[in-house]
């Protein structure tokens, strides 16, 4: 079996303005158009039993429509696990909360960066504090993004962030920091800390992807590709060099999602 934990997409119509431009500004060509449809037809291609959905909520006053579309591709697809979303500068952002876990989605992605709000910054504080009582784990983008010179959730951020909510299931992106393990390293020792390997093959060699899994611990790493930036057999060829037991590959592939996210899942599907 096999859970892709950060994939992205949009709304038709939404999609196809949005990934081109992200293409543009990124310059990674995009692996899917961004639609439902294709991303479930990569899916079938690439062995993906089910992929998480990240939705950002990139400004205030959108969120309640980014989460109610999240709500619905759920309902729709049943491979499809969606994350919601909320803005920091929304004066609704809490009560958004309680919608996103009342509709049954997993967690909540932020991305400072988008967001034009620094993950330190203390107007997220009480929604980290509120996804403590809820029990809804955060995925952060984690360190810089081609959209800004600025590195809104570095890691020295997210470490304080873990300390100050030490019941908050942070998911940092991208192995803790966008191709930058020295910074990732300051997440390590965080027990409420994750890793998605997302983006890990465009950035890391086999040696240092491997040292960095190992001083995480295999079971905080999430299999991820950020779909449609990267894709399942680029991630998978990286990882598969690493010298990892057959065990801790099944950790990583599902496992590890399946008990952060508490799913009811028994047997394996495809398998990778």
């Amino acid at each position: 079996m096999r859970i892709d934990f950060h994939n992205h997409l949009f709304p038709d119509a939404l999609a196809a303005r949005t990934i081109p431009h992200l293409a543009q500004v990124s310059q990674v060509p995009p692996h899917s158009d961004g639609t439902v449809a294709s991303t479930l037809q990569r899916m079938r291609e690439w062995g993906t039993d089910l992929a998480v959905i990240q939705h950002i909520a990139t400004k205030p006053g959108q969120q309640h429509n980014v989460n109610k579309f999240a709500v619905q591709v759920q309902a729709e697809n049943p491979q499809l696990l969606c994350f919601g979303s909320v803005h920091p500068l929304d004066a609704q952002a809490l009560e958004e909360l309680d919608f996103i876990h009342q509709s049954g989605l997993h967690g909540l992605k932020l991305h400072p960066a988008y967001q034009q709000c620094f993950a330190i910054d203390k107007a997220y504080f009480p929604i980290y504090e509120k996804l403590e009582h809820l029990g809804l784990p955060v995925l952060f983008h984690a360190g810089l993004d081609p959209v800004s010179p600025t590195n809104y959730a570095p890691a020295d951020d997210l470490a304080a962030i873990a300390e100050t909510f030490p019941k908050l299931t942070i998911i940092a992106a991208h192995m803790g920091s966008v191709g930058d393990p020295e910074q990732a390293r300051k997440l390590c020792k965080y027990e409420n800390v994750y890793f998605d390997t997302s983006l890990a093959s465009l950035f890391f060699d086999p040696k240092t992807y491997e040292h960095l899994i190992r001083e995480k611990g295999v079971d905080h790493v999430l299999f991820a590709t950020d779909c449609p930036w990267s894709t399942a057999p680029a991630e998978l060829a990286l990882l598969q060099q690493l010298h990892l037991t057959p065990e801790e590959f099944e950790r990583i592939y599902w496992k590890n999602a399946v008990q952060l996210l508490q799913l009811k899942i028994e047997t394996p599907h495809t398998g990778a």
